[in-house]
This record gives C-alpha cells, structure tokens and sequence, in this order.
C-alpha cells in the first residue's frame, strides 16, 4: 500500500531530475526550466482539485478522480518548491510548528494560533 514515504522517493526523482546534466528531457526538467509555467500548472491543477472535490459532494464523481487530481497538484507543488530550492523539510517543519501552537492555544498555553491545519 502507497503511503507518505512515496513523497520522499518521489522529492529524490525531482531532485535528481533538476541535477541531471544530460539523460534527456523529462517533463520534470521541461517544468524546472520554466518557473513561470510551474506556476500555471500548480494554480490549473489546484481549480481541478476544486472541481472535482465540489463535484464529488455533489455525488457527480468520485474520490478516485480527487485523488488524481490532488496527485497532480502535489507533483506540481513539489517541482515548485524544487525550482525555488525549498525542501519538503522545510514545509513540514512550519506544518509541525503550527500544530504546536494550535495544540497550545487550545490548552490555553498559547497567543493566536493562526493557519491552523
């Protein structure tokens, strides 16, 4: 069964794309070589993530079809933060300290816990 430790492996194939001096040109090395289309891939494939998820609640598709979509729009986000050498680390390094303030703010230990996830 997939689970998040593909993310890993999938970063590591990212990574090595955008290290490669030859080897070919893969739609990953295409997507790094030009930040201004990454850009419109990640804001395209966000609106198909929200069509189908609004679709979804409307019982017009299924959860398959949302996991494709949000599967496209994770790829994309990853080659974003690969063009602007910005790690997973990173991210989930802020995800984790936010949730550390949320749980704080809850027990009343902390100020304005704000973007919570």
């Amino acid at each position: 069964m997939a689970d998040e430790r593909f993310l890993a492996q999938l970063w590591a194939v990212i990574e090595s794309r955008k290290a490669a001096e030859s080897g070919g040109e893969s739609y990953t090395r295409k997507l790094l070589a030009d930040p201004p289309k990454i850009r419109r891939k990640i804001a395209e494939e966000a609106y198909e993530v929200n069509e189908a998820h609004q679709a979804l609640m409307g019982g017009k598709d299924s959860q398959d079809h949302l996991a494709h979509e949000a599967a496209d729009l994770l790829y994309h986000l990853f080659v974003l933060l690969a063009s602007a050498d910005v790690t997973p680390s990173s991210v989930y390094a802020i995800l984790e300290r936010r949730h550390a303030h949320a749980i704080a703010a809850q027990r009343g230990g902390g100020a304005g816990a704000s973007k919570t996830p």
